[in-house]
This record gives C-alpha cells, structure tokens and sequence, in this order.
C-alpha cells in the first residue's frame, strides 16, 4: 500500500505543478499576441499627417515672402533691346534705308519683347500676391484633418486611446483652427508643427511600418527650423537638445534602413543644430529644408523595406 501511496502522490504533485508552467508559458506569449492583435494604421491617420503638412508648407511660405531675406527674393531680368538699337543709329549721321529699316524693326522686336515680358512678369506677380493672400489651400488642409479626425478618433479609442491624449490633440487641432481663420501665417505653422507633435501617441496604439519615434524625430526638426529661422535662438538651442536625443533614439530604430540614407539623415540633423548655434537665419532656412527631406527620405526607404518583407 505504501509503494501506491508514493506513486499516488506524486501524480497528485505533477497535475498541481502543470498549470503554474502553463501559465508561465500564457504570459510569456502575452506582449507578442497583443503585438500582433494591433490593428493596421488607419489611412485617415495618413491623410491627416499629409494634410498637416501641406498647411505647414503653403503658411511657411507665406511667411518667407514677407521677410527682406536674400534666398526669398529673385531679381528680374530687364531687356535692354530697344536701347542698343538707338544707340547704333546715333553713330553715323546718315545711312542708308534699308538699316533704318533694319533698326526700325530691331526696335519694334524690342519693344515686342518688352510688353511680352512686362505680361509675363505680372502673371507672375499675380500668381505671387495670390498664393501670399490666398489661404484656400490652408482651409482645405483643415477640413480634411477634421473630417479624418472624427473617424480616426473613434478607431484609436477602440484600440486604447485614452482621454488625455485626445484632449491634447483637440486642443491642438482647435489651435491651428483659429490661427488659419485668423490668417496669420507663421502662428499657424507653429500650431501646424504642434499638431504634428500628437502623431506620435496616436501611432503607438497601431501597427505601423515606421517606428512612432520618427514622428518625435521629425517633429522636433520642424520646430527647430520654425524657431530658427525667426531667430528665436534660445529656443531653438534648447529644442536642438532634444531634437539630437530624439535622432539618437531614432537612428537605432532603423536598421531595416540603408546604412548611407540613415548617415545622411543624420548628418542633415546635425548640421541643422550648427546652424542654430551660428545664429545664422538664412542658414537655418537653408539645413531645416535639407534636414526634412533627409528624414523624409528614411521614411520612404522604411515604408519600401516593409512592403518588401510582406
């Protein structure tokens, strides 16, 4: 009886020790079922990142015409036909028709070519004044950010979205709101760029091909360049700070990248940074662009990668 007792008490033993292993092993595989249950990153996310981006484009330019910079100025090219002509037909006192003729008609090409370029000058000029007055596209940007905003809200709070992170981007969203029906242009980029910065939160919560920490990255960009070019250095040092800790947190995450596209990203981000330190607006102007098509292109090279792996 003793050797049944042993043999029954150690079955006894083994069932109770399963499920404490089974268990153990349930909450291992936890962080990678929840992982994959995440729903795909919805397309009205995406079109409101480019709709936000469009505004911050149109705005910024708005604003760069209204600055007495030298890399926001072309200068005209004046024709000087009509003047030659009279000018040859001062340096002899008589000749014959037929080079009066000749000048003659130089001159009317000439001043053909004048009225043709004046016309010219002033569709362009009309075309500039309209996009400096117009805020048409801006508006449009804005509805379309609403509009995608009341769907996307209501899948991103199915998938864990909690009311703090909503009411910042209400607030954001009612900012750049009154900014744009106010018209006033470089207000409404830094609320555009402050828009950008809730992307981020609302793309951890989906199954995205970028890392969330590319919104962070480039977000940081955007306001760096903002600050620097008006020349507001103290704080575009400071956001420089941050900008190189969010790249250097960013770069490590995208190592499904090509190595060159990753260095040159980031050798655009540091430049921008020196020129924040050199206090040099035309500079700034100048690496911002470079530094947001650099990381624009990781972006792309990111999103290629992902397709290729599916």
């Amino acid at each position: 009886m003793g050797k049944y007792s042993w043999a029954t008490l150690l079955i006894i033993t083994i069932f109770l020790l399963l499920p404490g292993c089974s268990g153990q092993s349930e909450s291992a595989q936890k962080p990678d079922q929840q992982k994959s249950q995440r729903a795909e990153l919805p397309s009205e996310f995406k079109k409101i990142i480019s709709a936000t981006e469009e505004i911050i484009l149109q705005a910024d330019q708005k604003w760069k015409m209204r600055q007495p910079s030298l890399l926001n100025k072309s200068t005209p090219i004046h024709p000087q036909e009509g003047k030659q002509t009279g000018q040859g037909g001062q340096s002899g006192e008589s000749g014959d028709k037929q080079v009066e003729k000749q000048g003659s008609e130089s001159q009317g090409q000439g001043q053909g070519g004048q009225q043709n370029n004046q016309q010219s000058q002033g569709t362009q000029s009309e075309s500039t004044n309209e996009s400096q007055t117009s805020w048409e596209k801006e508006t449009k940007s804005l509805m379309e950010i609403h509009e995608n905003w009341t769907t996307l809200q209501v899948q991103a709070m199915q998938a864990g979205m909690n009311n703090s992170i909503k009411n910042q981007f209400d607030e954001a969203l009612d900012k750049l709101t009154a900014e744009i029906n106010a018209e006033n242009d470089i207000e409404s980029v830094l609320a555009a760029i402050d828009l950008y910065g809730q992307f981020a939160e609302i793309a951890r919560l989906f199954e995205d091909d970028l890392p969330p920490k590319f919104y962070d990255t480039k977000y940081q960009v955007m306001l760096v360049t903002a600050w620097g070019q008006q020349g507001e250095w103290d704080l575009a040092q400071n956001q420089s700070v941050s900008m190189l800790d969010e790249w250097d947190t960013m770069k490590h995450q995208a190592d499904k990248a090509e190595k060159s596209t990753v260095s040159c990203a980031e050798i655009a981000v540091e430049d921008l940074a020196r020129a924040v330190n050199n206090n040099s607006r035309e500079l700034v102007i100048i690496k911002g662009e470079i530094a947001v098509k650099e990381i624009t292109k990781l972006q792309e090279e990111l999103s290629k990668k992902r397709m290729k792996d599916q």
